[in-house]
């Protein structure tokens, strides 16, 4: 099994507890008009115009728990592990199920970072191989969720109450993003869909929109 990654990022201290190796998988089912990695959105291989690199390496799953596997030591004195992010790490579940697996039978922390925009069968199954998610909730009207993603937010909401149900730690991150997320609307829904989930995040992250973001795109087709 292979699985396709953008890149991996050693001792990223921003996606989760401890120092961390963050995994980003390439391809995602979302077209955020804001997408900070827009190398991310195709699952297929690009050469980056600036660069002229290829964007977009293959992985057999044994390689990268192997690769990965060699941190172990670093996580375990600080607490750390290993994040899957994106793109939209679950649409590749089946390589990211197979290697959160071996690497949390090897005792690493496993966190995930999703749009949660998966099929809720495979959203659950992941459940048996994450210690933790971060859950983008990008704005809770489902029709400006349509327009500024591409899809509606009604299954990304259903996984947020099943993981709210489940006994996984989790948190609710949210880009700010102009006049969508930072909207007094949008802030008084979340505080709203928030107080009726089963039970609550371990906290809510605010992101920083970043500006520089949109440089990338012209470097990718």
């Amino acid at each position: 099994m292979r699985g396709r990654v953008f890149d991996i990022q050693e001792f990223a201290v921003n996606d989760g507890p401890g120092l961390r190796v963050t995994v980003f998988m390439k391809g995602c089912p979302l077209q955020c008009k804001w997408c900070h990695n827009p190398e991310g959105i195709s699952p297929k291989p690009q050469i980056n115009k600036a660069t002229g690199r290829v964007v977009g390496t293959e992985w057999e799953v044994q390689d990268l728990v192997v690769h990965l596997a060699k941190f172990k030591m670093a996580f375990s004195i600080s607490g750390g592990g290993v994040t899957f992010s994106g793109g939209e790490a679950t649409a590749q579940f089946d390589f990211v199920y197979e290697v959160a697996k071996r690497l949390k039978d090897e005792g690493i922390h496993i966190n995930l970072d999703t749009s949660g925009y998966c099929d809720e069968t495979k959203f659950r199954k992941l459940f048996e191989v994450v210690d933790l998610v971060y859950f983008d909730v990008k704005c809770v009207d489902s029709k400006l969720h349509q327009k500024m993603t591409g899809v509606g937010n009604e299954l990304i909401l259903r996984n947020l109450r099943m993981l709210a149900e489940s006994n996984i730690a989790y948190r609710i991150r949210v880009p700010m993003t102009k006049n969508v997320a930072d909207t007094t609307e949008n802030l008084k829904a979340l505080d709203g869909l928030i107080s009726k989930l089963p039970r609550k995040p371990q906290g809510v992250d605010y992101l920083p929109f970043n500006e520089l973001a949109a440089a990338k795109y012209k470097n990718f087709d």
